[in-house]
């Protein structure tokens, strides 16, 4: 399989969990309201569900490392390092509350907890530099803009997600929830197409 075919599957198969995080996100939302935690059998779906994003993930970041040039190259292995280092972290955590969490009575991910600071040192830390340095390996000649800056402000918003337990005002975690949970799956889209144009291109 080619880099750009990767790519391009990669990067379609974030979006496609992305929206089936989001719908059953919403029938949780819909179920147990405002007012009280998602519980069973909402939360196990979308806890399997961010267990399956992770890797599509590391993928899209490969497939970035493998089209980078020479100069580059350097950041796009940080960058794979970073997506390692998050797939591990965060399939940790969500293994541990399928499975013993579950019979020790937990409810799901709370604030504060040791647990729940890997998950946010993960999508908000982890993912946050590795999106951050594959937006670096991409040189400017080869990748379009949007690109790019998708991955740098997607990056930076997870980064800024760190305020919220840093303060311990978890409202302002959302800032890195808007990023992983919105503005990730827009930039792997614009990713996606771009590979797309590129192994078609190469076909030609």
């Amino acid at each position: 399989m080619t880099a750009s075919r990767l790519g391009s599957l990669s990067g379609a198969a974030v979006v496609a969990v992305g929206i089936a995080y989001a719908v059953v996100l919403a029938v949780g939302i819909l179920r147990h309201g405002f007012s009280e935690p998602i519980a069973d059998p909402v939360l196990a779906v979308m806890e399997l569900l961010t267990i399956a994003a992770v890797l599509p993930l590391v993928l899209l970041v490969a497939a970035i490392l493998l089209v980078a040039t020479s100069e580059r190259r350097i950041w796009g292995i940080v960058s794979l390092s970073f997506a390692v280092m998050f797939t591990a972290a965060t399939c940790g955590v969500h293994f541990v509350e399928l499975t013993a969490g579950r019979q020790l009575g937990s409810r799901g991910l709370e604030w504060p907890s040791i647990i729940y600071a890997v998950e946010l040192a993960a999508w908000d830390l982890f993912l946050g530099v590795s999106l951050l340095f594959a937006a670096a390996a991409l040189d400017p000649a080869q990748a379009p803009a949007p690109v790019r800056r998708l991955f740098q402000v997607t990056g930076a918003l997870c980064l800024l997600g760190l305020i919220g337990p840093a303060v311990g005002n978890m409202r302002l975690q959302l800032i890195g929830v808007f990023g992983y949970a919105v503005m990730l799956p827009v930039a792997a889209f614009v990713a996606a197409r771009w590979f797309q144009a590129e192994a078609r291109a190469r076909a030609a």
